[in-house]
C-alpha cells in the first residue's frame, strides 16, 4: 500500500513539473509573480532549467539574482512573461524583485540540482 502511495505522489510530481516520467521536466516551470507575491518561492530545479516567471499581477516586475545572474530578467509587464536558465548546480539562487526590492512576497530561492539528480 505504501508503495501504491508513493507511486502516485511522485507521478503526480513529475506530472505537476510538466516532466513525461523521463527524469526532467519537458517545459518551462513557471514562477508567478501575483499581486501576494511569487508562487512559488522556494524550491528545487535541475542544473540548465529553464524558469519562466509569469506577471499575473497589475504593476511591472523585474527578476535579479547576484548569486545567479542569468535569473535577471527584462521588466514583465502585467500579462506578459520572461524565461531565465539556472546556473549548473548544485546552488542556492536567491532572487528578488528589483522593481519592488522591499516587497519580501517577491524574494525567493531556486535550489539548483546537480545533473542527475532529476524529478
Amino acid at each position: 500500500m505504501r508503495t501504491a502511495i508513493l507511486l502516485i505522489i511522485m507521478t503526480a510530481f513529475v506530472a505537476a513539473c510538466g516532466g513525461s516520467g523521463g527524469g526532467t521536466p519537458s517545459g518551462p516551470l513557471d514562477v508567478n509573480l501575483t499581486p501576494s507575491g511569487a508562487s512559488p518561492s522556494t524550491f528545487s530545479a535541475l542544473s540548465q532549467a529553464t524558469l519562466r516567471f509569469v506577471n499575473q499581477d497589475s504593476v511591472d516586475h523585474q527578476i535579479v539574482s547576484t548569486a545567479c545572474p542569468g535569473l535577471v530578467t527584462p521588466t514583465i509587464a502585467p500579462g506578459a512573461n520572461a524565461s531565465a536558465t539556472l546556473p549548473p548546480g548544485p546552488k542556492d539562487c536567491d532572487f528578488s524583485d528589483n522593481l519592488h526590492p522591499s516587497a519580501a512576497a517577491f524574494h525567493g530561492t531556486v535550489s539548483v540540482l546537480a545533473p542527475g539528480n532529476g524529478y
